[in-house]
């Protein structure tokens, strides 16, 4: 998508801000992959992180690929400032480390402030998801440009397999991709990626132990699954149960 809107305007308009809000629990692969297109593509690419200001109130900050978090800082300080975990109905990470955390970078822009379109990677084969998609405020508008040009995930990996580089994630397909211990993706592949990758877990498994003992409470990511620490040790102990449907549970908003 961003490749044939370069193409389109040759090379990058002063009016397209390219951004990437990053949680801190992206797979390293990820990280390299948007260094190498903001090299290789001449553009810049502004990295924002969620924070809190000196008042303790949302805030954003700028980062670059060497200062960017890597292990969950921003999601963590959003926890801490809700009191509670995001889950599946109320997903408090999406809307606040990605899209108010964009918002409130374009706020400080002129012309950005008084509107924008946000322009989203959804393809064609993705209509459940592409109708789905509200403005979070009264100064955006939503366009999915893959959507409406009929492109499909076949399309994008025909396209990419004829390009120098390309994003490097391990095991198959979009398995890692996103937050890699994301809540909202199906058990089975959280199972696989737990036992190839259980680095990538500790995280999650502190997160739901810093609600349990700020909120006084065993809050969880998901009521209807075991805790991460419970799927983390009956993975090392059974290795990986569950089936991978190719489907995760339940939809994010967040894009590949």
């Amino acid at each position: 998508m961003l490749r044939h809107i370069l193409d389109a305007h040759g090379g990058q308009p002063e009016n397209l801000r390219i951004c990437f809000q990053n949680t801190g629990l992206e797979h390293p692969a990820t990280y390299e992959f948007i260094l190498r297109v903001a090299e290789e593509w001449a553009i810049d690419v502004t990295w924002l992180e969620y924070c809190l200001d000196d008042e303790e109130k949302h805030d954003f900050k700028v980062v670059d690929f060497d200062s960017a978090s890597r292990g969950g800082e921003p999601f963590t300080q959003l926890i801490v400032k809700k009191g509670y975990l995001p889950n599946a109905i109320a997903r408090i990470c999406t809307s606040n480390l990605k899209i108010r955390t964009l918002d409130r970078y374009l706020k400080t822009i002129p012309g950005f402030d008084e509107g924008y379109t946000n322009v989203v990677g959804l393809r064609y084969d993705e209509p459940r998801r592409v109708h789905r998609l509200r403005p979070d405020n009264g100064r955006e508008e939503m366009f999915c440009p893959m959507y409406h040009a009929k492109h499909t995930e076949e399309d994008v990996l025909a396209w990419w397999k004829d390009q120098p580089f390309d994003l490097d994630l391990p095991l198959t397909g979009n398995m890692a991709g996103n937050c890699v211990g994301c809540f909202l993706k199906g058990r089975g592949k959280l199972e696989i990626l737990m036992e190839e990758m259980p680095e990538h877990f500790d995280w999650w498994i502190k997160a739901e132990e810093l609600v349990k003992t700020t909120a006084g409470t065993g809050a969880r990511f998901r009521k209807d699954r075991l805790s991460y620490e419970q799927m983390v040790a009956s993975v090392k102990a059974q290795g990986s149960l569950f089936p991978v449907d190719g489907e995760d549970t339940l939809p994010c908003m967040c894009t590949d």
